[in-house]
């Protein structure tokens, strides 16, 4: 799909610079235009090829190394404790302010889930934790702006002691909550208002009167103390945008993507979400990916309270609260690293013997797919100094390879 309309999309939507790097980066991963290795049957002679990945951070088809390498951070600054898994949701009405301002409300939204937990803790006598990941997307790809936060059941008061909440099964009232978390948010955001950090080309006031007036939703689960679930949902989207590959389907003979997604509005009780299958043009499935695009450097998970290694509270949590969580992964690495064992295993006689070669990156591997007419030069009038054919070739196969972004 982004092989045959990714430039199409450029020239027409004028994407930023973000996304431009992200539609040429997804292309070209795991394809010969990257290079690779190859590995050899020492028994058969048959070859294998491995492809290298793009890296880039936002790509949907790789980057599951630094998911599971996430998933192992976090299960070890977790604590033997239950845990909550609270989102919080920001109204539809704030769409396009955010939109506008996409530092500074995907911060904000962060900050406010953060002091609404820190604030009930505060009334109750107890330090919490919080481990927050910011999604702007739905199942179904639309714009969502929430957090999925890891909280814990409780927190340690000055005393060192792990204390409860004072309700059984949640760590306050659903409205509290809720109340306490739209307060926060839209005094925070009056703040920046007054600061001029925020722009809008309507009047700020009256949608602020409008959103004062809905009930802002916080969904909370029961605790539990095993929150292995939780936490590989959280890293399911760490480095990754919008949707997993195996969700969206391209079909190239009708021009039309088809994107699986689960219908919460039909969902009972006690049951999972039916499937549902969303139809959509190529150029829309491109846009509802990229919209997703966070700005350039924004944390989007960040560690509160006892999850953070940089508070003093650290040194006060007692060691039976204290998790080890990477010990038999790396006890893992270590055997395998040690017996020098290979997973990988011959398809057609099942060898484990191979011989492993380099190959380098095919650079007219995505001209199979792309005119070089569609890459169009910069217009004649502008002021451009000299230019050697070499440098322009060294340029063009930089382009092609994704390392720089091509603007037309």
């Amino acid at each position: 799909m982004f092989r045959d309309y990714g430039e199409e999309y450029i020239l027409k939507c004028n994407p930023y610079k973000e996304q431009i790097k992200l539609i040429r980066s997804i292309r070209i991963c795991k394809t010969p235009a990257l290079g690779g290795h190859v590995y050899t049957c020492l028994k058969c002679q048959h070859k294998h090829f491995i492809y290298k990945s793009c890296g880039n951070s936002r790509c949907m088809i790789c980057q599951s190394i630094k998911r599971e390498q996430w998933n192992d951070k976090l299960r070890k600054s977790l604590l033997e404790v239950p845990y909550l898994h609270c989102v919080f949701t920001l109204p539809h009405e704030l769409n396009n302010l955010c939109r506008q301002n996409q530092m500074v409300m995907y911060s904000l939204i962060m900050k406010a889930a953060w002091k609404t937990i820190k604030q009930i803790g505060a009334e109750q006598e107890f330090n919490p934790g919080m481990t927050s990941v910011l999604h702007t997307f739905g199942s179904d790809m639309n714009y969502h702006i929430h957090v999925h936060s890891l909280v814990t059941f409780g927190g340690l008061t000055k005393a060192g002691e792990w204390k409860y909440p004072k309700e059984k099964n949640k760590i306050e009232k659903y409205r509290k909550i809720c109340s306490i978390y739209k307060r926060i948010y839209l005094d925070e955001l009056k703040i920046l208002i007054n600061k001029k950090q925020i722009k809008y080309h309507t009047s700020i006031e009256e949608l602020i009167e409008t959103v004062e007036k809905l009930r802002w939703v916080v969904h909370s689960t029961r605790p539990t103390m095993n929150s292995e679930v939780i936490e590989k949902y959280l890293a399911r989207y760490i480095n990754r945008i919008a949707i997993s590959p195996n969700r969206l389907h391209y079909v190239k003979e009708k021009c039309e993507v088809n994107v699986i997604y689960n219908d919460y509005k039909n969902q009972k009780s006690g049951e999972a979400a039916p499937k549902q299958i969303k139809y959509l043009k190529p150029l829309e499935a491109i846009y509802q990916i990229l919209q997703h695009t966070l700005p350039m450097y924004f944390q989007k998970s960040r560690c509160y309270g006892l999850h953070n290694s940089s508070t003093k509270i650290q040194k006060q949590i007692p060691l039976k609260l204290k998790r080890n969580g990477i010990t038999i992964r790396t006890i893992f690495e270590i055997v395998t690293h040690l017996l020098q064992l290979d997973s990988l295993k011959c398809e057609l006689c099942g060898s484990l013997e191979f011989v492993n070669e380099d190959f380098k990156p095919d650079y007219n591997y995505i001209l199979k797919f792309i005119s070089p007419c569609s890459l169009k030069s910069p217009p004649q009038s502008a002021p451009y100094p000299h230019i050697s054919s070499h440098t322009v070739q060294s340029v063009h196969v930089n382009v092609l390879s994704g390392i720089i972004p091509f603007i037309p």
